[in-house]
């Protein structure tokens, strides 16, 4: 079994042979969902370690510094709710990925950002504005992964397709939190004059 920096590095240059020895470990529920909270924790508090430093670097008043609690509750939600999706549409296109293997991937994901996160709270520290420019790239890194997790997990082999179907996933995911967010009130619509 391959190490972690060893699979890290792999991430990059062989993504899909990655997930696929991810998913050929065979974990248990219990030892995915685990991974998937200390993954979330973790990441939430180099978050909180990252606008203290962006607020000291800046000198600007950001206010309260977002609960890290509240960051925990809403990255295990989204990380739920995308492999439910992830593993749901694959299968809408004849793809094989089942909800255990599509969590176990998108843990990895969040891990492998947040390695990423955590380059990105150094340069901060050194160099401002590579906090906006480490961001988009963190970005394009997350997409780029979620295409190629997908093709391993589903046994698609169309990146194109792929990564249509991912970002129009995305886009529906949006209009669909963004309406249920704005009719049970917990978002509020600006009144426009």
């Amino acid at each position: 079994m391959p190490d972690l920096k060893d699979w890290l590095i792999r991430s990059f240059s062989e993504p899909q042979v990655v997930a696929r020895e991810l998913m050929a470990l065979r974990l248990d529920m219990q030892t995915r969902l685990l991974a998937m909270v200390l993954v979330v924790v973790m990441t939430a508090i180099l978050g909180t370690l990252a606008q203290m430093v962006f607020v000291v670097i800046t000198k600007l008043d950001l206010g309260e510094l977002t609960a890290p609690v509240a960051v925990v509750g809403l990255q295990i939600a989204l990380i739920l709710y995308g492999s439910f999706v992830l593993s749901f549409v694959g299968q809408r296109f004849g793809g094989q990925g089942n909800f255990a293997d599509a969590l176990l991937l998108l843990t990895w994901i969040e891990f492998v950002l947040m390695v990423g996160q955590t380059i990105q709270v150094v340069l901060m520290v050194f160099f401002p504005i590579s906090a906006t420019i480490m961001s988009i790239l963190l970005v394009g890194l997350m997409f780029w992964l979620m295409v190629q997790f997908s093709m391993a997990l589903h046994g698609f082999t169309n990146p194109f397709a792929v990564a249509v179907g991912v970002l129009l996933t995305f886009i529906g995911s949006a209009l669909v939190a963004g309406l249920v967010l704005v009719s049970t009130g917990l978002l509020q619509v600006p009144a426009t004059v």
